[in-house]
């Protein structure tokens, strides 16, 4: 049986989980749910809707759709997927069975299928299954080490080395300078923060074992950022294996380049200039700051 209270974000994402189950038991169908119709319905605030709705995205529970202008809101509309389902009935047996053997210990009654009860209580939904082609075992184990050191940024940059609209090593030194400025903030106004930054620029060309080390990079990172203005297939291949593994995705592009395409297009993107020098957005250093700041508390 559990023995820890439910903390104030697992209780806000329970409640959004139901809200999601029972629209769709309702409707019939998974449909996407505004952010506005959760804050309505549940009465949480933006942030608490925000903390609540990437942690069930992160389990796998929920998938999202993102585009500009749902501030303050980091999303527009979200969806309960087969492994969110899975888990609110789960949760609901947990619920009945601790009512059911609290019931049998006042009775002082002691069932032979109690200790089966109690072993399911703990069970989680099905990891899923699938990696990068090629991943070892050693691959999984670095992956698993950078994400569970607290005290590192890992932040990977893609772009095109021969990039007609950029000098790839200016704008690389540009982009973690940035990074470090933000987090070196992050540390100051933190007390006891000491998280460093690692800076690791993706390796072009490919090669079955180096897109290997391309893709296990990637997956390690707490920020992918992946510059777009030649709309280069390799970089996209990249921004592809970052949102199917969950990092969080910054496009950036030489102003007055296209959008990036219409199936990524939201994800959050900068203009800039001169090698990145410059962010066209008067709010960059901000934004880019609270994006810092949310990775690095993700990690706990």
């Amino acid at each position: 049986m559990r023995n820890k209270l439910p903390t104030e974000l697992e209780s806000n994402a329970n409640s959004i989980l139901k809200l999601l189950h029972d629209l769709s038991e309702k409707r019939g169908v998974d449909d996407f749910i505004s952010a506005e119709y959760i804050q309505k319905t549940t009465g949480l605030s933006p942030l608490q809707i925000n903390h609540a709705v990437e942690l069930l995205k992160s389990n796998g529970f929920v998938q999202w759709l993102q585009t500009l202008g749902t501030a303050p809101y980091n999303f527009a509309f979200v969806q309960l997927t087969a492994r969110g389902e899975y888990e609110f009935q789960r949760r609901q047996f947990v619920l009945k069975s601790e009512v059911a053997i609290k019931e049998e210990t006042k009775r002082g009654e002691t069932l032979p299928i109690r200790e089966m009860i109690a072993a399911l209580l703990e069970r989680k939904p099905p990891s899923p299954i699938g990696s990068p082609y090629g991943f070892t075992d050693k691959d999984w184990e670095s992956v698993s080490a950078w994400k569970a050191n607290k005290n590192v940024l890992y932040v990977v940059f893609g772009c095109k080395f021969n990039s007609e609209y950029c000098d790839y090593t200016a704008l690389g030194k540009n982009i973690e300078n940035m990074f470090r400025q933000a987090l070196n903030r992050y540390n100051q106004e933190n007390a006891g923060a000491n998280v460093e930054l690692k800076f690791e620029p993706l390796h072009a060309g490919y090669g079955e074992h180096l897109f290997n080390e391309i893709a296990r990079d990637i997956i390690s990172s707490d920020i992918a950022v992946f510059e777009t203005s030649d709309l280069a297939p390799n970089v996209f291949i990249e921004i592809g294996v970052a949102l199917t593994w969950g990092s969080r995705v910054f496009l950036i592009k030489s102003e007055n380049r296209p959008v990036p395409a219409t199936d990524i297009s939201g994800q959050t993107y900068a203009d800039y200039r001169d090698n990145g020098n410059i962010f066209v957005d008067a709010q960059h250093s901000e934004k880019l700051y609270r994006m810092v700041e949310r990775a690095v508390r993700k990690k706990g």
